[in-house]
C-alpha cells in the first residue's frame, strides 16, 4: 500500500456501477459463445448417432436467417419434409460470419432433394447430415 493513500471497501462501492460493466460484457459474450459450441456439440453427436440409421429422400421446404444476438454471427435454419408412413418435417441449422452467406446458403438449399436419416424406431427424429449438405455447396467458399 502507498503511504497517504487510503482506499476503503466504502470508497470502492461508489463505483459499484462499473464493476458491473467490466463484468456483464465478458459475461454476455462468453454466454453466447458457450451457446455456439453447445449447438456445434449437439449437431455433431446427433449426426453421429444417426450414422446406422435408415435414409428416406427428403425435400428442403423454407429457411430462415437470424442475428445470433451479442455476436456478428447469423444463424440459418432450414426446415425439410421427408415420408416414412406420412410426412413429417425436421430441421437444420447453421451458423455464418456474414448475413450474405447465410442468405446465400438458404436460397441454394431451397427446393433441393436431400437425403435425411431417421431413428427407426421414432420416425419424427430425424437428422440431415452436414456433409449431405456440403455435396450441394461446394462452391460456396465460407460454408463449414
Amino acid at each position: 500500500m502507498i503511504k497517504g493513500l487510503s482506499i476503503s471497501w466504502h470508497d470502492l462501492s461508489h463505483f459499484g456501477h462499473l464493476w458491473i460493466y467490466f463484468l456483464k460484457w465478458p459475461l454476455y459474450f462468453l454466454a453466447c459463445w458457450t451457446a455456439i459450441l453447445y449447438r456445434r456439440w449437439r449437431k455433431s453427436r446427433n449426426e453421429n448417432t444417426a450414422q446406422g440409421w435408415p435414409s428416406v429422400e427428403g425435400v428442403i421446404i423454407s429457411g430462415k436467417v437470424t442475428p445470433i444476438p451479442k455476436t456478428s454471427q447469423f444463424h440459418a435454419s432450414l426446415q425439410y419434409t421427408y415420408f416414412v408412413g406420412e410426412y413429417r418435417t425436421g430441421k437444420y441449422d447453421h451458423d455464418f460470419s456474414s448475413e450474405a452467406d447465410a442468405d446465400n446458403f438458404v436460397r441454394q438449399m431451397k427446393d433441393k432433394r436431400i437425403q435425411i436419416r431417421y431413428k427407426e424406431s421414432n420416425p419424427d427424429k430425424s437428422v440431415l447430415e452436414q456433409r449431405a449438405i456440403e455435396q450441394y455447396i461446394l462452391l460456396t467458399p465460407n460454408f463449414g
